[in-house]
């Protein structure tokens, strides 16, 4: 599992991918993966949840235990005092709170934009191909290293098996 030290260093990405690239179908994951939405809950408590509009939306609330950003680029209102609002990447580390991680969870806008602010790729690998109509965008893997993998069966409540895996930035682009 992640270590909180090398969250401090930069921001870290959290994505579940199918094997096509699919991240999303009609605004919502495309499978149902609950040993994966455990990990993911414990991975991000306590940290700061940032987030496009779409992805907010889909999910309805902010999360507990966790701080919410949202990053869009026209007027948006959540309706709650604890959501903050930002309209530029740059403005991001500013409304994070003391003592929190930046936690990129989408959508794929959201994940493109960042990809340079991130030190670190949380990535769990669905071990299918699924229909949808949200992909995870390219990335230069030549600008990552995989730190660790584990492999893991489709739990009672999980519609397909993963692999989780750790990178880490080894160099960034010029």
């Amino acid at each position: 599992m992640q270590n909180s030290s090398s969250l401090e260093t930069g921001w870290t990405l959290v994505v579940a991918i199918a094997q096509n690239g699919v991240i999303g179908r009609d605004g919502d994951l495309p499978w149902r993966l609950s040993s994966d939405l455990k990990r993911f809950k414990q991975m991000t408590m306590g940290h700061c949840l940032l987030m496009g509009r779409k992805t907010y939306e889909s999910i309805g609330r902010p999360l507990p235990g966790r701080q919410t950003i949202v990053l869009s680029r026209s007027e948006f209102d959540s309706g709650k005092a604890e959501v903050k609002v930002c309209s530029a990447l740059g403005q991001v580390d500013a409304c994070v709170e003391s003592g929190r991680s930046v936690m990129v969870v989408g959508g794929s806008q959201i994940y493109r934009a960042s990809m340079d602010w991130c030190d670190t790729i949380l990535l769990t690998r669905v071990l299918v191909d699924v229909d949808g109509d949200t992909v995870f965008p390219e990335v230069d893997w030549s600008d990552w290293l995989l730190e660790s993998e584990e492999e893991l069966p489709a739990g009672d409540k999980d519609e397909y098996s993963t692999a989780f895996q750790i990178w880490n930035r080894v160099r960034r682009r010029a």
